[in-house]
């Protein structure tokens, strides 16, 4: 076991050895699919509740809920997010 430890880029992706430009998106729809799960978990109501009150097929809220993000696109997120009603306000730097 090695005691060297690495300081975190601040995205782990990037740590993980993604090219910078894929590691943003990555970590971007990342942040927006736990903030989803978070805000349907609060609820707490039956997947087929939750999947009428935002329009999508129950099988979608159960990706959310387990976190696949490979099955989501930005733009789903954020639409995602705006009919939970939940705000997404992006800030570049």
């Amino acid at each position: 076991m090695s005691d060297k430890m690495t300081v975190s880029s601040g995205n782990v992706f990037e740590d993980l050895g993604f090219p910078p430009d894929e590691a943003a998106a990555m970590l971007a729809r990342e942040t927006l699919l736990i903030e989803l799960e978070k805000e349907l978990r609060r609820r707490g109501k039956k997947q087929q509740a939750l999947a009428e009150e935002l329009g999508i097929p129950r099988t979608r809220i159960s990706e959310v809920l387990n976190l696949k993000t490979e099955r989501f696109s930005l733009d789903k997120l954020v639409s995602l997010l705006h009919r939970a009603g939940r705000r997404v306000e992006l800030t570049v730097r």
